[in-house]
C-alpha cells in the first residue's frame, strides 16, 4: 500500500468514511489506527520500534518539563534524542560509515575489510526521527509544554499522509488542532482535494514520464550521446520537484480533508533569484529544520564571520547526509553550502524583467548541475556524467536523433519527447501565474495554504492529463528512499 498511490487513495477514502462517522473527539483515534496499518502494511516489526522510539520520546518530554535543574534537563533532552540518532545511525549509516573506514584504511596500506549489517530501513525514518527531535527541543527550550495527551503526540508522529515522505510538520501545529476538536470545513476539504489533484498531476503525469528516461542515461551514461546526460540531468531536476512536491501536496491535502492545516512545502522553488532563495522555497520544512536546530545552536549569525561560514557548511552537509548514505549526496551539500556562503557577498535582487531572468536562470543551472552528485550512483559515475557530458557535446542531427532515442527506442521516441515538453510547459504556465500572475491560487494564500484554489480551467486541463496521460506503472516516491 505504502508504495502503491491508487491504494493508498483507497485507503484514504475508507479512513474518511470512518473518521467523519466518528465523533470529532474520538477522530483522533481513527487516524492513529489508520496510521498503525498504514505502518503495518510496509513491516509489522518495525512500527514496535517506531512506537517505542515515540513513547520514549514522549516520556522523556514530561520529564524534562517536570524537572528544574538545568543539569538534569540536559540529561532527559541527551536522554530523549541519542536513542534515537542511534537508531539512525544503526540502520542508515553504519553501513556507510564502516565501508568508508575500511577505505581509508585500505588507502593507507592497513589491510581491512568492513562489518556490514543486512537491515531493513524502517519506513519514513528520516522523518519522524526529526519530528520527535523538534518536539523534545522545543521542550527543552521553552517554546511549548510537553503533551499531555500520548495518543494525539503518537497520532502527530505516526500521521500517514505525512510518515513516508513528510512534510516535517512541527508539533505546535498539528497537536492544537488535534485538541481544538477536528470538524468538518467544507472550503478545507476542496482545497484538500484540489491539493490532490495538483499532487497526482506532477507526480504520475510529469515525474513518472521522465523517470524512464532519466534512469536509463544515469545507469550508462557513456552509451548515450553527450547531449543526452545534459538532457537527462535537465529532466531530473524536473523529476525531483515534480515527484516530491507531488507527493507533499498529496500529504498535505489528505491531512487537509481531515481538517488539519500543514505548511507548504515548496513554492515554485525554479523560479528562485538565487540559491538562498532557493531554499527558502525548496522543502521548506526540512530547510527550516536545519536552520532551527543545527544551524542557530551551532551560533548562527552571532558568531564570527569564519565561524558563521563553518556553521553554514555544517547545516548544508547534514542536509546532504541526511538525504542517504552515499558521499554523493555529502558532495552535494556541500556545493551548496560553498553556494551559499559565496552567494551572502550579494546585495539585493533589484533589476529589471532581464536581469530577473537571467538569475533565475544562472540559479537554475547551477542546481541542475548539482543535482547530477545527488542523483548519481557514485562519485565516479557523477563525474562521468559531467565529463562525457562536456567532452562529447553536440548539436548534430544523429546526435540529437540519438538522444531522444531511449525514451522509447523506436520511431515514437519524438513524440513522446514532444509530449513531456508540452507537460513541462503546462507545469511552468501554472506555476508561472501562480508566483507573478496573481492567479487564483496564489491568492490570499498564507502559510498554511489557506485559500488554495486551483481554476476551473486547470483543474479540468489536470485531471484530463491524469486520466489520459497518466503513468500508473511507477509506483513510490523518490524521497520515501531518503
Amino acid at each position: 500500500m505504502v508504495s502503491n498511490i491508487m491504494l493508498t487513495l483507497l485507503f484514504l477514502g475508507a479512513v474518511l468514511v470512518a473518521y467523519y462517522l466518528s465523533p470529532p473527539r474520538g477522530r483522533w483515534g481513527v487516524l492513529l489506527t489508520a496510521s498503525l496499518i498504514f505502518y503495518l502494511s510496509a513491516n509489522p516489526w518495525m512500527v514496535l520500534m517506531v512506537g517505542a522510539s515515540a513513547c520514549w520520546s514522549w516520556f522523556a518530554g514530561r520529564k524534562i518539563e517536570a524537572v528544574e535543574t538545568p543539569g538534569t534537563k540536559r540529561g532527559w533532552l541527551l536522554g530523549g534524542v541519542l536513542p534515537l540518532l542511534g537508531i539512525l545511525f544503526l540502520f542508515k549509516y553504519f553501513n556507510f560509515f564502516t565501508v568508508s573506514v575500511a577505505e581509508l584504511l585500505n588507502l593507507a596500506g592497513l589491510g581491512a575489510s568492513p562489518v556490514t549489517l543486512k537491515l531493513i530501513l524502517p519506513l519514513g525514518i528520516s522523518y519522524y526521527t526529526f519530528r520527535i527531535i523538534s518536539y523534545v527541543a522545543d521542550i527543552y527550550t521553552g517554546k511549548r509544554k510537553s503533551e499531555e495527551h500520548l495518543g494525539y503526540y503518537l497520532t502527530y508522529v505516526l500521521f500517514f499522509p505525512q510518515i513516508l515522505s513528510g512534510p516535517i510538520e512541527r508539533s505546535e501545529s498539528f497537536l492544537n488542532q488535534l485538541h481544538g476538536n477536528l470538524i468538518y470545513d467544507s472550503s478545507l476539504f476542496s482545497e484538500g482535494f484540489q491539493r490532490i489533484i495538483l499532487g497526482l498531476f506532477k507526480k504520475m503525469v510529469i515525474a513518472n514520464r521522465l523517470s524512464g528516461y532519466v534512469d536509463l542515461i544515469f545507469a550508462d551514461p557513456e552509451n548515450y550521446p553527450g547531449l543526452a546526460v545534459w538532457l537527462a540531468a535537465f529532466f531530473y531536476s524536473f523529476q525531483i520537484y515534480c515527484d516530491f512536491s507531488g507527493y507533499s501536496d498529496i500529504a498535505i491535502g489528505m491531512g487537509n480533508l481531515f481538517g488539519i492545516r500543514s505548511k507548504r512545502n515548496f513554492h515554485y522553488p525554479y523560479f528562485a533569484k538565487n540559491i538562498r532563495d532557493f531554499w527558502d522555497r525548496w522543502h521548506i520544512s526540512l530547510s527550516s529544520w536545519l536552520r532551527d536546530y543545527i544551524y542557530i545552536p551551532l551560533g548562527g549569525n552571532r558568531v564570527s564571520r569564519i565561524r558563521k561560514y563553518g556553521n553554514v557548511l555544517a547545516t548544508f552537509l547534514v542536509s546532504g547526509l541526511w538525504h542517504g548514505d552515499n558521499w554523493t549526496f555529502v558532495v552535494w551539500g556541500g556545493i551548496h553550502g560553498i553556494w551559499n556562503i559565496c552567494s551572502r557577498r550579494q546585495k539585493g535582487e533589484q533589476g529589471g524583467f532581464l536581469r530577473i531572468c537571467w538569475r533565475t536562470l544562472v540559479t537554475f543551472v547551477g542546481v541542475t548541475l548539482a543535482w547530477i552528485f545527488f542523483r548519481a550512483d557514485s562519485l565516479g559515475k557523477a563525474f562521468t556524467c559531467l565529463r562525457h557530458g562536456i567532452l562529447n557535446f553536440s548539436l548534430s542531427f544523429s546526435e540529437i536523433q540519438g538522444t531522444i532515442l531511449p525514451f522509447t527506442g523506436d520511431n515514437t521516441c519524438a513524440a513522446y519527447f514532444l509530449t513531456v515538453c508540452a507537460f513541462l510547459l503546462l507545469l511552468f504556465l501554472y506555476e508561472w501565474g501562480q508566483a507573478y500572475g496573481g492567479g487564483k491560487g496564489n491568492s490570499g494564500e498564507g502559510e498554511y495554504g489557506k485559500g488554495f484554489c486551483l481554476s476551473a480551467f486547470w483543474l479540468a486541463v489536470m485531471i484530463g492529463s491524469i486520466v489520459l496521460f497518466g503513468v500508473f506503472g511507477v509506483s513510490g516516491f523518490l524521497y520515501a528512499q531518503f
